[in-house]
């Protein structure tokens, strides 16, 4: 048995594609600025700039996978947008985590 929490591998290879996502929508959806997306979502304006240009974040992959994160991720921009306290964003993503361990693909993303 490995030890290797599930949430573990989630922090580790979902989070980043997520944020890229959340930064997306963020700029399409709400019309909002790299440095204003920053804030909101706790990078660096560089780090805003390599996801808006495809640049880091990007996993077809685990999308195809995973449709669950695009979803997610909408409710976390919208969550943002009007400023939703930290526990709220929080329990959005551990929604989706729980989501993703409901489906046999999870195994070969903790694996």
């Amino acid at each position: 048995m490995k030890l290797k929490p599930g949430c573990e591998a989630v922090a580790k290879k979902v989070v980043p594609v997520l944020r890229a996502r959340v930064a997306l929508s963020l700029a399409n959806d709400y019309h909002m600025q790299q440095y204003e997306i920053s804030k909101k979502v706790g990078v660096t304006q560089a780090a805003v700039s390599f996801y808006l240009g495809k640049e880091r974040g990007v996993n077809v992959a685990m999308l195809k996978k995973f449709p669950e994160i695009d979803v997610s991720a909408k409710k976390i921009a919208k969550a943002l947008k009007r400023n939703a306290k930290e526990k709220e964003i929080s329990d959005l993503l551990c929604e989706l985590c729980r989501k993703m361990r409901r489906k046999r693909a999870f195994k070969d993303l903790v694996g």
